[in-house]
């Protein structure tokens, strides 16, 4: 299968992609082509609907963990048949912003990506990448991409304290080739320790799954006690038989699945993982 190369330079509005690098196959950009043929136009309910219904598309793709640090020199890469759990969410994310923005076309993905997945919208190298869910969802709600509803009477707080990845530089293959990043990526980290957020207990999900309402094509980021993290998994909630469940890229199935067990189910014997934050594209 032959991979694909391509130097892109995309003026849009105030930035741009220039003249960077995107590694993809063709089969990728003939698949994503097809996403927005199918659905530029159509009628959604709701932008969730409209991520629902795209992310649904890729039911049994490829479950791959760590696709994006096999490349050197952080190129912009997009596959559609190997994924993870982030860059499942990231890619259905920067479809549905393209066909909302009436761009519909393939250039437009890659540009719409790139701002999601990358502080500011900008790719400047490996500790740009947006590597914790927590700084993810803060940079996609500055970009109005989308917005925090768990808060609410079933919520509780936690305060953050990311520094996982800046004190265990030998799990992550960049870091341990080029140390010096380990400083810029705890630089990264710091403004997320000590912030407050909001977050709904697992427990709480059996009893009261409408609080907030979860709705077709929410983010649900599930939340984690391991110390230094914040979020060991995510993926979009859809309803079947008034209990939420999990559309997601999954590590146990080997493939993207719309998961039989409750979200409830899913959680509850999943120890290290405290609750949910629920997130909504806007």
């Amino acid at each position: 299968m032959r991979t694909f190369f391509l130097t892109l330079v995309l003026a849009i509005a105030s930035t741009a992609l220039q003249a960077q690098e995107i590694i993809y196959e063709k089969e990728d950009s003939l698949f994503i082509t097809g996403l927005l043929d199918r659905h530029a136009g159509k009628e959604y309910g709701t932008t969730g609907e409209l991520l629902l219904a795209i992310a649904t598309e890729f039911t049994g793709r490829e479950y791959v963990a760590g696709t994006l640090d096999a490349h050197d020199g952080e190129p912009l890469y997009i596959s559609t048949s190997r994924l993870d759990c982030t860059t499942f969410v990231e890619l259905v994310l920067a479809i549905s912003v393209t066909i909302k923005e009436d761009d519909n076309t393939f250039a437009g993905v890659c540009s719409n990506l790139e701002k999601v997945r990358y502080c500011n919208g900008v790719r400047n190298g490996y500790a740009s990448r947006l590597h914790y869910i927590s700084q993810w969802i803060a940079d996609s709600a500055k970009s109005s991409f989308i917005e925090e509803v768990t808060c609410g009477k079933e919520s509780r707080t936690q305060l953050l304290d990311l520094h996982y990845m800046s004190r265990h530089p030998a799990n992550y293959r960049q870091l341990k080739e080029n140390p010096a990043l380990v400083a810029e990526i705890e630089k990264r980290e710091m403004p997320f320790r000590g912030k407050k957020v909001c977050y709904i207990p697992k427990e709480s999900i059996g009893k009261s799954i409408g609080c907030p309402k979860i709705e077709n094509g929410d983010i649900i980021a599930l939340t984690t006690d391991i110390k230094g993290l914040d979020v060991v998994h995510i993926g979009f909630a859809y309803r079947k038989n008034g209990s939420v469940h999990l559309l997601h890229a999954s590590s146990g199935a080997g493939k993207v699945i719309k998961d039989e067990k409750t979200l409830f189910d899913y959680q509850k014997g999943k120890k290290s993982q405290t609750g949910i934050r629920v997130f909504r594209a806007k």
